[in-house]
């Protein structure tokens, strides 16, 4: 059995020089993101769900992050769906990506 502890996530593009800043910025940014997501889901927007998550995984995926992208995509997919129990489960899922991310962030201390 796998222990609850879950591994920190590293940028797939994390030794791409020029991109560096852009993924610090990225990751610095994910928490309030991440935080509008659940606000939006909480107030039942879905519409505004749907909008950012997308979003998001565009980021992940410009940023080396196919594990967010993934996630980010099912939460999108959950909202427009209107599929609120997925929605909640699936938003639940990119909160710990995110802070998996967060602790795999080389500024991370």
């Amino acid at each position: 059995m796998m222990s609850d502890r879950k591994l920190p996530i590293r940028s797939n593009f994390e030794d791409v020089l020029e991109l560096s800043e852009a993924i610090d910025r990225f990751v610095i940014g994910l928490a309030a993101r991440v935080d509008d997501i659940q606000d939006a889901e909480l107030g039942e927007k879905t519409g505004e769900v749907t909008a950012l998550a997308r979003l998001l995984a565009l980021d992940a995926e410009r940023y080396g992050y196919p594990d967010m992208v993934s996630s980010a995509d099912r939460v999108a997919v959950a909202a427009e769906n209107l599929q609120i129990e997925d929605l909640q489960e699936t938003v639940v899922d990119l909160t710990e990506i995110a802070q998996r991310i967060r602790l795999g962030h080389r500024g991370a201390a």
